[in-house]
């Protein structure tokens, strides 16, 4: 039993200490934006994988029979990171202004971030659309479920 806390402590630290050696740089050139259509001019994961994984992610949280609006994406270059509120992240979900035809909101990636970022940021995604919270803490367990094997650092989006 002992072995098993050791190795699962190991663990735990090279999960932490992993990303540790990659320095964050700010992404700021607009390669994409705009609606999820398929762009294949951009090198991270098209407009039209997006969709996919957000389907996906949107079936596995149970909210298949809602019509909710579909994220818009914003893909920039020129980092590894985006700015979400004054940190620097892998991904960011931007919620939109609630509006007479509903909420909306932005999925914004570095060029190059695999595509669990973006499921993880569906689930924001369709969290803010069902229930008006995005859920920035990430208290939600549809994150370890449906949002794909990325897990937020840090206790705030």
């Amino acid at each position: 039993m002992r072995a098993i806390s050791t190795i699962l402590a190991a663990l735990a630290v090279l999960t932490v200490t992993s990303c540790a050696w990659r320095n964050m740089t700010p992404a700021t050139e607009v390669v994409y934006e705009g609606e999820l259509i398929g762009n294949e001019s951009v090198t991270y994961p098209s407009a039209e994988k997006v969709l996919e994984v957000c389907m996906k992610t949107k079936a596995c949280m149970g909210l298949s029979e809602y019509s909710y609006a579909l994220p818009k994406i914003r893909g920039l270059r020129g980092g590894n990171a985006v700015d979400c509120g004054g940190t620097l992240r892998k991904g960011c979900y931007e919620a939109g202004p609630e509006t007479d035809a509903g909420r909306s909101g932005w999925i914004i990636v570095p060029e190059g971030e695999g595509i669990d970022i973006i499921a993880h940021e569906c689930v924001h995604h369709w969290l803010y659309m069902h229930t008006g919270d995005l859920d920035p803490k990430h208290e939600s367990g549809l994150f370890l479920t449906c949002g794909g094997s990325y897990i937020m650092e840090g206790d705030s989006e």
